[in-house]
């Protein structure tokens, strides 16, 4: 494909498909995993952002950029790599986005961007994923930046279900797995379980059952992400499922009374914490708690506690024999790519469970159960 100034649209207004919106895996080298995971939502019938694509190796001019300036004071520039969002493996958090960008800015964030395809944590996650080499090409998209009242994500397990999980405001702690996120579960039936008492709606609509239409559209499991705009949700990521997302044992809808609280130890005293089931497995090896990625004292084979993991830990997870960190739900971008590595994961165990976790001790991790015992 190719466009004038190098700069495509894929829609100019929510809902109206530009010269890319057709865009298919076909065009997966040109435009990049996320664009064409954005073609196919807006083919579904599904909101998306005002999106122009750079695609990979094209140079936008200087006037283009400026047209872009008459749009919108301040943009969201996102990665696509060509291998981002596949059906095999997602790249989750993989690569660089840089938010509330200045218009000025936007040369500067979209080099930044392309940069990331070569970073250390993404050849880390392909010497784990995938055998022989394999070259990363970067497209970029544009899109005027907006602040969400609330973001969200789901995860699909057939049709009519999966899980939801959001936050207050950006998506960022969310996928990052900053904040531990407030939860839905959802069958054909309906919302069959939850943190919260009420479901989360946007116009009228429990969000949960507008993912689940979003994907049955989509026509597979789908990994989605978007944002609550006011009283309208806007999506801005799609990719198919590229691990099976496991049930979330022993979680119940929430009951009038009911208060988050740190993670507390159960009948077995300090031995056993509970958190959320995100990467199944069992791994047994002694617990080593870290606070910086660069800290001499890692070794490899060793249970990684942490508060939150970003993109950069990946060439620690892959060497981890399981994963442990006090914040994070079964969908931050943490929990995806270590279903993709094959590496036992519990999130959102609390900080205070975290701190006894971090004795030194051999550490039992279930990931499938959603706990750690000190043995």
């Amino acid at each position: 494909m190719s466009g004038p100034d190098a700069l495509l649209r894929l829609t100019g207004d929510l809902g109206s498909a530009g010269p890319a919106g057709d865009a298919g895996d076909r065009d997966r080298s040109v435009l990049g995993g996320k664009a064409v995971g954005l073609a196919a939502l807006l083919r579904a019938g599904a909101a998306i952002p005002d999106t122009w694509v750079v695609p990979v190796g094209a140079e936008p001019t200087s006037a283009a950029l400026a047209r872009l300036t008459a749009v919108a004071p301040r943009w969201a520039v996102r990665s696509s790599a060509t291998v981002e969002d596949g059906t095999g493996l997602s790249y989750a958090g993989l690569f660089r986005s840089e938010l509330d960008v200045p218009a000025e800015k936007v040369p500067e964030a979209i080099a930044a961007v392309r940069a990331s395809a070569h970073s250390g944590r993404v050849a880390a996650y392909r010497e784990r994923t995938i055998a022989g080499p394999l070259d990363v090409e970067m497209a970029v998209l544009l899109q005027p930046f907006r602040p969400p009242v609330r973001s969200g994500l789901w995860l699909g397990r057939g049709p009519g279900r999966g899980r939801l999980e959001w936050t207050e405001g950006s998506g960022e702690t969310l996928v990052s797995g900053a904040v531990t996120p407030a939860w839905e579960e959802w069958t054909p039936e309906g919302r069959t379980a939850g943190s919260e008492r009420d479901a989360w709606e946007c116009g009228g609509q429990p969000v949960g059952a507008a993912c689940a239409m979003v994907q049955e559209a989509l026509g597979v499991p789908a990994d989605l992400e978007f944002a609550q705009l006011e009283e309208t949700l806007v999506w801005l990521q799609f990719r198919p499922m590229t691990a099976t997302l496991g049930e979330a044992p022993g979680e119940r809808a929430a009951q009038p009374g009911d208060r988050r609280t740190d993670q507390p130890a159960d009948e077995r005293g300090q031995r056993l914490v509970r958190g959320i089931a995100a990467s199944g497995g069992l791994a047994t090896a002694r617990g080593l708690r870290l606070r910086d990625v660069d800290d001499p004292r890692w070794e490899p084979g060793a249970v990684l506690l942490t508060e939150h993991t970003d993109p950069d830990w990946v060439p620690l997870m892959a060497e981890a024999a399981a994963l442990v960190t006090a914040e994070g739900g079964m969908l931050c971008h943490a929990a995806i790519v270590a279903r993709e590595l094959g590496v036992p994961c519990v999130t959102g165990v609390g900080a205070a469970a975290l701190a006894r976790l971090g004795s030194g001790r051999p550490l039992a991790v279930d990931g499938s159960a959603g706990t750690v015992a000190v043995l």
